[in-house]
């Protein structure tokens, strides 16, 4: 991710980045605390993949209420948040977003694990980037 989009955004302020040829790559997740909990902020992240192929993306929370979805494209996918608490059994469209290249938005969360997943889009050499990150 381009040092420009992220470096001193508050948004990503809890989260550590390392610089690498000038694009911030993030940390581990086990080295980024949260300075209200002390826990380590949970994240998972898919950078630049493919939109013309469906993403998915899950993050088991470990019950963390906190939970942010970070999405960029270089087009604008339709977007979907689905919960479950179990991993197996999931409750589908909790939140849908469309028409929209970037989104980030938080949430108080109930469920254990959530995932983020993006309907095809785009033509080839279309790109997008997704966070879901709980504290």
């Amino acid at each position: 991710m381009p040092v420009a989009e992220l470096k001193g955004r508050k948004d990503f302020s809890v989260m550590s980045y390392t610089e690498v040829a000038g694009t911030l790559l993030p940390t581990k997740a086990e080295d980024s605390l949260d300075p209200k909990t002390g826990q380590p902020v949970k994240y998972q992240a898919i950078w630049d993949a493919d939109v013309t192929q469906a993403q998915t993306l899950v993050l088991d929370t470990e019950n963390r209420p906190l939970l942010e979805v970070y999405m960029r494209s270089t087009v604008s996918p339709t977007v979907h948040l689905d919960v479950s608490p179990d991993g197996t059994n999931w409750i589908l469209d909790v939140h849908t977003w469309s028409g929209f290249s970037e989104l980030n938005e938080g949430f108080f969360n109930a469920s254990r694990y959530v995932r983020v997943r993006t309907d095809p889009a785009g033509a080839a050499g279309d790109t997008v980037t997704i966070l879901i990150i709980a504290k």
